[in-house]
């Protein structure tokens, strides 16, 4: 198969997927919930992975804005739970102003 012929392929198939990705969602309920179970090391490294990703430039948009929400309320499920340095540590990554620098700790 030549580049442009898994090219058109790839497409074709992307449509397709996108097509049934939209029907589902029509077909989804308006309160669908996915629970999800995190320990706190799981809370820590998910959160600090979308902070560093909502760092890029061009990151913006609703799915930026899930993010950040999604980060907030975790930020508060921590206090709520007694973790308040977790959630402080987790809220210094709101700031990048903040960051350590190289030679700080020196």
């Amino acid at each position: 198969m030549s580049n442009l012929t898994r090219m058109e392929a790839s497409t074709a198939y992307q449509e397709r997927l996108l097509a049934r990705v939209a029907a589902e969602q029509d077909a989804a309920p308006d309160d669908l919930i996915f629970p999800v179970h995190l320990d706190l090391a799981a809370v820590l490294a998910l959160v600090g992975n979308l902070q560093l990703a909502l760092r890029h430039p061009r990151n913006c948009g609703p799915t930026a804005d899930t993010a950040r929400a999604f980060i907030a309320g975790m930020i508060a499920k921590l206090q709520e739970h007694g973790f308040a340095a977790h959630a402080e540590l987790l809220d210094l990554g709101n700031h990048p102003e903040l960051d350590a620098r190289p030679g700080d700790y020196v």
